[in-house]
């Protein structure tokens, strides 16, 4: 079991785009799609075996159980809604079933085979899945734009306008990568430095760096904001020794952060500051705006599910699309796993990280991304239900341990 858990950790988010960004150094950027199609469906198969595998009919039992129907009933909302689409020929970006598939995939499985384990036992290979694969996704993209990191290029995807024929990875998953990764990592050293040997505390350097560096080729704002709201929960939810390591940590981290980002030229926060001056987020606006509308004109069920394209922010897209039924249903259990992430983390250390995946899930998926690719919003919050309704035995409290 850890090693299956360990596979579908990886390929998560960081694991997946490591493989294409592995494939775009090779010069096989034509060929991901038949590399990405296969890899989603054997995550699916040992998805599901691993909920086969650990299903416990006490975990479906009592309020757990409610939020996992809620859950289950959104998407049979949502997916019920594209079928519908389909039928009455209204126009979708995609397939009906790749609809279908990426919900399935990135969404309902990732929640429930999470969900259904025993999150004590096999929190640290998850966790180590999560480092592992940041840091392949960080050597091979070091690897790939090594060239570019003192150019200026602002952004990775500037490439394209000096050299059409450079691939590039998505600028948003180097960002959100970079800034998952970094916020782990701080983590590792702040509240588990003790286990640490010397071999592991300089893995964890060098992941660091290079998911730094990741985050300035990516140079994406909600990855700015994602990072410092992590950085706040790794602050507020650390005790005495933590905090003082964690101020003392900052005023080295920050100033070497801002000062990297000058040196290789990236923009990731000049145009952080730009968006705060102009009050606009890149046209997201208009989405947002034209999805509000739709909300608004069928509140009950929404409307249609994407109008020309989805609107780069979940919860609207799930108003829009589902209305107030929908919204009430998805809102319940996303309140309902910070709560219980909140409860845990507050007396052990050891979920403080979920809570970090799940920052970095919800405020990307607000600024880009569709619903039904929210793997980072849906696989914590399966964790979520699983970490508090399948507590470690030895339970202590982390907070008094050092106070």
């Amino acid at each position: 079991m850890n090693k299956h858990l360990f596979f579908i950790s990886f390929f998560t988010f960081s694991g997946f785009y490591a493989v294409l960004a592995i494939l775009i150094s090779l010069g096989m950027t034509g060929v991901t799609r038949y590399v990405n199609v296969p890899l989603r469906l054997l995550t699916t198969i040992v998805m599901l075996y691993v909920f086969f595998k650990s299903f416990d009919r006490n975990t479906f039992k009592g309020s757990n159980g409610i939020y996992v129907f809620l859950f289950c009933l959104f998407w049979t909302v949502y997916l019920s809604k594209v079928v519908w689409h389909q039928s009455f020929n209204f126009k979708l970006v995609r397939t009906w079933y790749e609809y279908v598939f990426y919900a399935f995939n990135f969404c309902f499985l990732p929640f429930l085979s999470f969900l259904s384990i025993n999150f004590s036992k096999y929190k640290n290979d998850i966790l180590n899945a999560l480092l592992y694969s940041g840091l392949i996704m960080g050597l091979v993209s070091f690897y790939l734009y090594r060239d570019l990191l003192t150019s200026g290029i602002g952004r990775i995807s500037n490439v394209i306008y000096t050299d059409s024929d450079q691939g590039t990875i998505s600028p948003l998953a180097l960002s959100y990568a970079g800034s998952l990764t970094i916020a782990l990592c701080i983590y590792k050293y702040l509240y588990e430095y003790i286990s640490l040997n010397k071999t592991q505390i300089i893995l964890l350097i060098l992941n660091l760096i290079l998911s730094i560096i990741m985050f300035y080729l990516g140079a994406s704002r909600g990855s700015v904001v994602a990072l410092l709201l992590s950085l706040l929960i790794l602050f507020f939810y650390g005790n005495r020794k933590i905090r003082v390591k964690f101020l003392f940590v900052g005023l080295i981290f920050f100033p070497i952060l801002i000062a990297g980002a000058i040196k290789m030229g990236s923009a990731v926060f000049t145009r952080t500051t730009n968006t705060i001056e102009s009050e606009s987020i890149g046209g997201r606006e208009k989405f947002w705006l034209d999805s509000w509308n739709e909300f608004l004109n069928y509140p009950f069920l929404g409307g249609r599910i994407e109008i020309g394209f989805y609107p780069h922010n979940f919860l609207l897209e799930v108003l829009m699309a589902t209305g107030f039924i929908g919204g009430i249903l998805l809102l319940s259990v996303l309140i309902k796993g910070v709560i219980n992430i909140h409860k845990k983390s507050a007396f052990e250390e050891g979920y403080v990280w979920v809570m970090l995946v799940l920052c970095q899930g919800v405020i990307q998926y607000s600024f880009s991304g569709a619903v039904y690719f929210a793997i980072l919003l849906f696989f914590p919050l399966g964790l979520a239900f699983s970490s508090y309704y399948k507590p470690s035995v030895n339970n202590y409290n982390f907070k008094n341990q050092y106070d």
